[in-house]
Order: structure tokens, then C-alpha cells, then sequence
């Protein structure tokens, strides 16, 4: 995994219980960002206040994991360890920063 340091630096400013998390209505922005962060609210997928540009930081990181060849197993992995999701929650940041920032790797998805 190419980036491993990088999702390792991600995993040192979490802070524990992404999952339904409430978080404060997305402000600033741009339309790809919010396309991302209400995508992952639809799925019940939250994260502490403040940290919008952590989620942001993380859907970019799946599409550098994409474009260094990474397979979906291993960006799977990148994303349960650095945010302590469930596969199923990995995977909805996964296919939410594909569609949003890096759509040309879609067919990387089932």
C-alpha cells in the first residue's frame, strides 16, 4: 500500500465513533466536498465537528490509492484502519470519493 504513511498520519487526529456522529451542516465547501460529506451523512456515516476536511483529506486518499494501483481490498483496509469502520462503512467512503473526486477509477468498484 503506497500511501501507508499517509493514512497512518489520518489515524493520529481521529477521534473514535465516526459512525453516527452528528455533525454541524456542511458549510464552504466546493461541490465536489459537498457532494462527498452528504453522501457519507445518507449513509450514516458522520464524524466529530470540525473535521469535515478530515473526511475530505480521507476521500482524496482513496483516489491516490486508486491512481498508485491500489487494489479495492487494500483501500478497504486503508480506510477500516484509519477511520475503525466496518468494511461496509469503509466501503461507502470508498465508492462516495470515487463518485465525487475520481470517477475515471469506478470500474475499480463492484
Amino acid at each position: 500500500m503506497m500511501y501507508a504513511a499517509r493514512w497512518a498520519g489520518m489515524v493520529a487526529v481521529l477521534v473514535a465513533g465516526f459512525v453516527g456522529v452528528t455533525t454541524a451542516p456542511i458549510a464552504s465547501a466546493d461541490g465536489a466536498d459537498d457532494q462527498y460529506l452528504h453522501t457519507l451523512q445518507q449513509h450514516g456515516i458522520g464524524w466529530p465537528g470540525g473535521q469535515e476536511q478530515m473526511m475530505i483529506n480521507v476521500g482524496h486518499a482513496v483516489c491516490q490509492d486508486w491512481a498508485g494501483g491500489d487494489t479495492l481490498a487494500q483501500t478497504v483496509g486503508d480506510v477500516s484502519k484509519t477511520l475503525g469502520l466496518s468494511n461496509n462503512g469503509s466501503g461507502t467512503i470508498i465508492g462516495a470519493a470515487t463518485a465525487a473526486y475520481c470517477p475515471e477509477f469506478r470500474s475499480k468498484l463492484p
